[in-house]
C-alpha cells in the first residue's frame, strides 16, 4: 500500500489568491505589462513575493491570470439547439463583460500592452481563441442543421458578432441594448 504524500507548508488562501489578483489587475491597469511590478503587486495585496511567484512563476503568468478573472459576465455558451439564441447568448454574454467595471478598466490598457509586447499579444491570442472554441463549435452545429449556408465560416460568424458589439461598446460609444443585439444576430442569420 502507497501512502499518500502530505503536502507541506499551509493551504492555499483564496483571501490571498483574490488579493493578488485584484492588486495585480490594478497594477496592470495603472502601469500597463511593461511597468507592472510584482514587488508593488505583493506590497498592495499584502503578501511576499514569495506568495505570488508560487501561484504565478511569471509576470505573463499573473497577467493572464487577473485578466482570466475580471472577464465578469463571459461564459462558455450552453447550446439551445437554436444557432440565434446561441448567438444571441454569445452576444449578450460578450456585451455584459465589455461593460463591465473591470474589463472596462482593463481593455485600453490590454490594448495598449499589447502593442509593445509579443509576449502579451500572443498569450491574449491564445487566451481568445480557447474562450472562442466552444462558439464556433456551436456555430458548427447550426450549419449542419441548415441555419446557415454549408460553406458558412465559424470564425467569421463569431466575428461578425464581437466586432460589431466591440465596435459599438469601445469605439463609437453606441447603444448597445438587446434591440441591437436583436437585429444584429437577425441580419447575420439572413445572410
Amino acid at each position: 500500500m502507497t501512502a499518500t504524500p502530505v503536502r507541506a507548508g499551509r493551504p492555499r488562501s483564496a483571501e490571498a489568491d483574490d488579493a493578488i489578483l485584484d492588486a495585480a489587475l490594478d497594477q496592470f491597469c495603472d502601469f500597463g505589462y511593461d511597468g507592472l511590478s510584482v514587488e508593488r503587486v505583493a506590497a498592495s495585496a499584502g503578501v511576499a513575493k514569495t506568495t505570488i511567484y508560487r501561484r504565478y512563476p511569471t509576470k505573463l503568468d499573473l497577467v493572464m491570470a487577473a485578466l482570466e478573472r475580471a472577464k465578469e459576465g463571459a461564459r462558455a455558451p450552453g447550446g439551445s439547439g437554436s444557432l440565434r439564441e446561441d448567438l444571441l447568448d454569445m452576444a449578450r454574454s460578450y456585451l455584459a463583460m465589455l461593460q463591465s467595471p473591470t474589463i472596462g478598466r482593463a481593455l485600453p490598457m490590454l490594448l495598449a500592452s499589447k502593442a509593445r509586447s509579443d509576449e502579451l499579444a500572443s498569450a491574449h491570442a491564445e487566451f481568445v481563441r480557447a474562450r472562442r472554441a466552444p462558439g464556433y463549435e456551436l456555430i458548427r452545429q447550426g450549419i449542419a442543421r441548415g441555419e446557415l449556408a454549408d460553406d458558412a465560416d465559424p470564425a467569421m460568424i463569431a466575428d461578425m458578432v464581437f466586432g460589431a458589439i466591440f465596435t459599438r461598446v469601445v469605439v463609437t460609444g453606441e447603444p448597445t441594448d438587446e434591440e441591437y443585439l436583436v437585429a444584429l444576430v437577425d441580419r447575420i442569420l439572413a445572410g
